[in-house]
């Protein structure tokens, strides 16, 4: 019976394998756990029953069942004893939280992490981006306020450019103007000073019987 059962365990398990390799996580989904229901009833090493929880885990996140997947992952976590394979699982733990909206509790697992690998620049990096997401999250208003002000800013920019355009046309329309009117002035003031010398010779008696 139980050799049955251990063959059972073996096939489903090697199914599921294959399933994942083929890309079809819910199907694969379903061989793993119906493995690790069978696992239950044999006899292994802690570190075998990690290894199922960590491929469930990986084919539970694949198949965005993430609830799940945290579950698989933190009771892998619990038995990995490695000290750089317990900070990875820390990593995959981390981010299974984001996906759950869980920030507060990734960046946990992604510190934990840390502290057992500082070499990972994975987790480094996971962790500035959850502590950024969170910042973020924290201060809707100042996102908000930020949108609002660029948009502000474009507008306040827009109009100004657009005033100062309207002012440039109109100084080169007042110059033009000042233009016109000095040549309209000049002409007015040689015409009345032409009348005027002709005006002063009519009114003036020639001396040599000409006119001029």
């Amino acid at each position: 019976m139980r050799s049955q059962e251990v063959d059972s365990y073996s096939d489903s398990a090697s199914h599921a394998q294959e399933l994942y390799k083929m890309k079809e996580y819910d199907s694969a989904l379903i061989s793993y756990e119906r493995a690790k229901k069978l696992q239950n009833s044999i006899k292994m090493s802690a570190a075998e029953r990690a290894k199922l929880d960590i491929e469930l885990g990986q084919t539970a996140y694949r198949s965005e069942d993430y609830t799940k997947a945290l579950a698989h992952f933190q009771n892998a976590v619990q038995a990995e004893s490695d000290i750089i394979k317990r900070a990875a699982l820390l990593r995959n733990l981390g981010n299974t939280s984001m996906q759950l909206k869980k920030i507060d509790q990734a960046i946990d697992f992604y510190k934990q992490g840390i502290k057992l690998h500082p070499e990972d620049a994975e987790l480094k990096y996971n962790l500035s981006q959850a502590l950024r997401q969170r910042s973020q999250s924290n201060n809707p208003e100042s996102q908000q306020n930020q949108m609002d002000n660029g948009g502000e800013n474009k507008q306040t920019q827009s109009k100004s450019n657009e005033q100062n355009k309207s002012q440039n046309k109109e100084k080169a329309y007042s110059f033009e103007e000042e233009q016109k009117r000095k040549i309209l002035n000049d002409l007015l003031r040689k015409e009345a000073e032409t009348k005027r010398r002709i005006e002063k010779k009519q009114s003036t008696p020639s001396t040599n019987g000409k006119d001029w």
